[in-house]
Parts: structure tokens; sequence; C-alpha cells
């Protein structure tokens, strides 16, 4: 594709300097070259790219991803939004302007430190001896057998209310038992929705560089505690996702 052009912005770093040597990023079976653009001590890493509207495809969010994740080996980074195209580089160099006093704000915050994530999915099988151990679900469930679909609609609501609560009890649970010991050694700790039934845990830390050795040996021994009732995907490092706030929207240029 031959134009127009736009810019793409990845993220922002704390840098004075034009960066020349932070690779390039993958569009369209293209390589385009990574650089920087610069408003007094803050760059926003970028590329120029077709001037488009970048729909979420996988090949598009994994590029952005590996961006920033590759710009982090290098610079404390302020992740930027997927897909985020503007015109030009003085179109840039406004929004830097615009958002300097929230990026010199958040730098010091995220600096050396790094994002981890941590899902606790409970084992089908525990889970469901847990509820047949459940004497009150027990006897709500005992109370269906035999009625009839009509006659038994109002038990099969309050059975399905017991079922939630169970679910909400075993996550208050593991919010004390897991996530709370691990957010005292973090710099700050957020929990997540839990999307399906299983999932008893979704969090996120912010961990200090110095504090990651006694945070991955605090998430060994919680999984060694729990491994034979539920599972645990521990990832990272990741940029600060889930404790930057910031919305880059293209009109912000405009």
């Amino acid at each position: 594709m031959t134009g127009p052009w736009g810019i793409y912005v990845f993220c922002a770093i704390p840098e004075e300097v034009p960066q020349e040597r932070l690779g390039s990023v993958k569009i369209d079976s293209e390589e385009r070259p990574l650089y920087t653009i610069h408003y007094r001590d803050i760059a926003m890493v970028a590329a120029k790219v077709p001037l488009m509207i970048y729909p979420p495809k996988k090949e598009y969010i994994l590029a952005h991803e590996k961006v920033v994740s590759d710009t982090m080996k290098q610079f404390t980074v302020i992740p930027m939004s997927f897909g985020n195209v503007v015109q030009t580089e003085a179109d840039v160099r406004i929004l830097l302007k615009k958002l300097y006093p929230q990026f010199t704000a958040i730098f010091p915050r995220i600096a050396h430190k790094f994002e981890v994530g941590l899902k606790v999915i409970g084992r089908k099988e525990w889970l469901e001896n847990e509820i047949k151990m459940d004497s009150e679900i027990a006897q709500a469930a005992k109370k269906l057998a035999g009625k009839s679909s009509a006659a038994a609609y109002y038990d099969r609501i309050h059975l399905g209310e017991l079922a939630q609560q169970f679910i909400a009890a075993k996550r208050q649970e593991f919010t004390e038992q897991v996530y709370q010991p691990l957010a005292q050694l973090a710099a700050s700790a957020k929990l997540n929705d839990t999307v399906s039934e299983r999932l008893l845990l979704n969090a996120a830390f912010l961990i200090d560089q110095a504090d990651e050795l006694a945070f991955d040996e605090q998430v060994n021994a919680l999984y060694e505690k729990w491994k034979d009732y539920a599972e645990f995907k521990y990832t990272g490092p990741w940029p600060p996702y889930n404790f930057i706030h910031i919305k880059l929207q293209v009109e912000d240029s405009r």
C-alpha cells in the first residue's frame, strides 16, 4: 500500500535523545522501522504506517504487544492502547504536550517496576466434591428430586442462588488466602473480573524489580499449598497495563 501515511503510537518513554535502535514492527508482511517523537524529556515510540483503522486482528494485537514488551526491556514504558494512528508527527507532539502532566506523574511511580498476572482456576473435581459436602445445597438438591419442572421452578432458582453463594465464598477464600499475601509484597495490586465459574481469582500485581524473587517465592509457596485444588496461571512480566489509566484517542490531537 502506498499512502496516505499515518503515525502509529505504541508507548511513551522518559527519553530526550532520539532512539534509532528500537528495531521494527511487522505490519501486513512489511517491516516498519520504529523511531521516537519527542516533547521535552518524553518520547513516543512510533512507526509510519498506512493511514487506516486497524481492526483488533490477532496479528495486529501481537505486533503491538511485542513492540511495547521489547521497548520495556530498555526503558520504563507507558503503554498506549491498541490501534491509535494519527496523521502527522505534529499530532503526536500535540498529544505528548497534552498528556505531559500525566506522564511526568506516572513515570516515577512505575520506574523499575513491571506487571504480573495470576489466575487461579478451581479444579472441577474438587469444586464438585466441595459442593456435595455443602449441606444446604445438598438439601436443596434433594427437594428437587421427583418434582415436575413446574413444581420445582422456585426450588431450582433457590438452588442456583445457593450455588452462586458457594462460588462467591470460594472466591473470597482465595482473595484472603492468595491475593492478600501477594498484595503485601507488591507495589500495587488489582482484582479483575472473574468471567467463569471456576475462575476463583483474577489478579494483577505491580512488582518492583528488587522484590521479584520474594514475590516469585510466595507464588510458588501458595501454589504448593493449593495445587491439588486449583490451577495457577502466572504470567509476565508485562508493561503495567492494569495500573495506568490513560485513554489515548486519535481525536485528542485535533
